[in-house]
């Protein structure tokens, strides 16, 4: 190609050749590769344009959640907000309950004060009664009973209880006494000699046989007005029956009517709410123990 004509002669093979690598060392200048233009590093933009792209994605993932948390804790304080207002809320309820629960309270001590102050004021008046009514039992106790006197005193007058007597010195009353000291009561003094015999020893109290009915009636008046006709007279309505029955027995006259009436007082016990058509009207529902003594009588 480029170079001398190949020499074929005898003396030509046996000529030296000039060292082929000084040559190509010698001509290397002539043989020099122009400068290779610069490559474009197309991998080196991809990857500059993805971690460019990466990096954008992170900072929104991270704008992201930095939002939603922020969001998240704002909720979290809108509900402590909240939570704390119910809280404040209840409370003040609370609170209102219990001064409301207080003030009733206090105002149902405050009623239970006035009224143990009452009782007690109300214990202490009947204490100094009961004192100034002991005081008096040492002393007689006089008594005008429709203008007859009668001396006595207050342990016998209170000696029955539930009678007259027992609530009239019971210190509930104020007693108003006349200028000798003596207590006047309106009634009829005739037989009160028999009503104080009997408060004096009611255990053996018997009625005189020397008692007419008349005064018997008039005493069993007195009695009753005293509390004291059941206890003094317990068979006293009985009679009163049985008087009946044989006085319509006697006016009708007959042997059969008088035998039939006096069977009856001795006997029979007549129920309440008896129809025997031997009970006059006055004497209906009443119960009756007729004795033997009434028939006798």
């Amino acid at each position: 190609m480029c170079g001398a004509a190949l020499d074929t002669s005898p003396h030509a093979a046996t000529a030296p050749l000039p060292p082929l690598i000084d040559r190509t060392r010698h001509d290397r200048s002539q043989y020099t590769m122009p400068p290779k233009r610069p490559r474009r590093d197309d991998t080196g933009q991809q990857h500059g344009a993805a971690g460019g792209k990466k990096e954008a994605l992170l900072i929104h993932l991270h704008n992201a959640v930095n939002e939603g948390v922020k969001e998240a804790f704002q909720e979290v304080e809108k509900e402590d907000k909240r939570r704390e207002e119910e809280r404040a809320l209840l409370l003040a309820k609370a609170q209102e309950a219990a001064g409301k629960v207080k003030a009733d309270a206090a105002i149902e001590v405050d009623e239970m004060r006035r009224k143990l102050l009452e009782e007690r004021a109300a214990l202490e008046a009947e204490k100094a009664a009961m004192e100034k009514a002991h005081t008096f039992q040492k002393k007689k106790v006089l008594l005008n009973v429709g203008g007859h006197r009668f001396e006595t005193s207050l342990q016998t007058l209170t000696s029955v209880p539930a009678t007259y007597f027992a609530s009239l010195f019971s210190g509930r009353f104020e007693l108003e006494l006349d200028a000798e000291g003596t207590y006047s009561i309106d009634r009829n003094g005739v037989h009160f000699r028999h009503i104080l015999n009997f408060l004096r020893d009611a255990g053996s109290f018997k009625l005189s046989s020397e008692v007419t009915e008349g005064q018997k009636e008039e005493l069993a008046v007195e009695a009753k007005f005293y509390g004291l006709l059941d206890r003094m007279m317990p068979y006293y309505a009985q009679e009163r029956v049985g008087q009946a029955l044989l006085q319509r027995a006697c006016l009708a006259g007959t042997k059969q009517k008088l035998q039939t009436a006096v069977a009856l007082t001795r006997g029979l016990v007549f129920e309440m709410g008896s129809t025997t058509p031997f009970l006059i009207n006055e004497f209906q529902d009443l119960r009756f123990v007729i004795t033997d003594s009434m028939v006798n009588g």
